[in-house]
């Protein structure tokens, strides 16, 4: 009989990244991928598309366990998707229960930040930490505190909105409805905006080669950025003491100078603060699949211990 394995599925606002790896593999290091493949997201009709993604990888090892990473607001105990902006079709949907009356096997529902941060912290840079905080820079900022492999997600499941500090009281309204958050100085739009009010053109990806580059345009916006983000650092020390802070997303994207500049300008303000190693985060775009099949792989041990 053929060894059963677990299946992570990563779905995002264009693609879903799917892994394939055994459920048996070990922990403590990146399992053998079995099958990797990437899908066009069915955004109107998810479930279905879903099904049929799972359907198609390759049947030489049955698939005991599957797991769902989504962006957006998850009940991750009921498996409900509460809410998905990038992917509305979703909004409310029991989608734990409902694959897994089609599938056949048992069905987890997990936010894309949560299985991201679970495999930067035990297979990425967090790897030799068992306390990692992981922070990802893009669009909006967020993050999670991950100890001993599991998520730490606070009382309802909301902890971990780094980009909700506040760091200028008197600045931009964020998306949040208060102002000054830090997303709203080094999130994406916020951070393109600054970039093009500076004379140059286009977003991160062309603001941080032009500050490798010494672009004395960007310069100043590279540093109020990392400045910012070096404040949020410092709170995240004093609140949560984490073993390591491993920073990703598109923003912290090669080169890595912003996040090696707020690194270095934490550092040199530290008072009490105890500031752990603060590095990039390696697994990229495959992060949130691969926290996928490891907490697949975990479920599946507990499944076992429980029979």
């Amino acid at each position: 009989m053929s060894t059963p394995a677990v299946l992570g599925l990563d779905v995002g606002g264009s693609s879903v990244k799917s892994l394939l790896a055994l459920a048996d593999s070990s922990l403590s290091s990146p399992p053998e991928i079995l099958s990797r493949a990437r899908t066009i997201t069915p955004l109107a009709d998810p479930v279905d598309g879903l099904v049929e993604i799972a359907q198609s990888v390759p049947q030489q090892h049955p698939v005991s366990r599957v797991v769902v990473s989504i962006p957006g607001i998850v009940d991750e105990t009921r498996g409900v998707v509460v809410r998905s902006a990038n992917i509305p079709a979703l909004d409310g949907c029991p989608l734990a229960e409902r694959l897994g009356a089609r599938l056949g096997v048992p069905v987890s529902v997990i936010n894309d930040g949560h299985a991201a941060a679970v495999a930067e912290a035990a297979w990425g840079a967090g790897a030799g930490s068992d306390d990692s905080f992981v922070l990802a820079l893009g669009t909006g900022i967020a993050g999670a505190h991950v100890v001993d492999g599991e998520v730490v997600p606070g009382a309802h499941g909301s902890a971990g909105e780094l980009g909700h500090i506040t760091i200028d009281p008197a600045g931009a309204v964020c998306s949040c409805g208060r102002h000054g958050c830090l997303e709203t100085i080094i999130g994406a739009p916020a951070l393109s905006a600054a970039w093009n009010t500076a004379g140059g053109s286009g977003g991160p990806e062309t603001l941080l080669p032009a500050y490798a580059d010494g672009d004395p345009r960007a310069v100043p916006v590279v540093q109020r950025a990392a400045s910012a983000l070096a404040e949020a650092l410092l709170t995240l020390c004093a609140l949560v003491d984490p073993g390591r802070i491993v920073i990703g997303g598109g923003i912290a994207r090669e080169p890595h100078d912003l996040v090696l500049l707020a690194a270095q300008y934490a550092r040199q303000r530290a008072t009490f603060h105890h500031v752990p190693p603060i590095v990039p985060a390696t697994l990229g775009e495959w992060a949130g699949a691969n926290g996928a099949v490891r907490i697949g792989m975990q479920h599946e041990r507990l499944a076992t211990a429980a029979r």
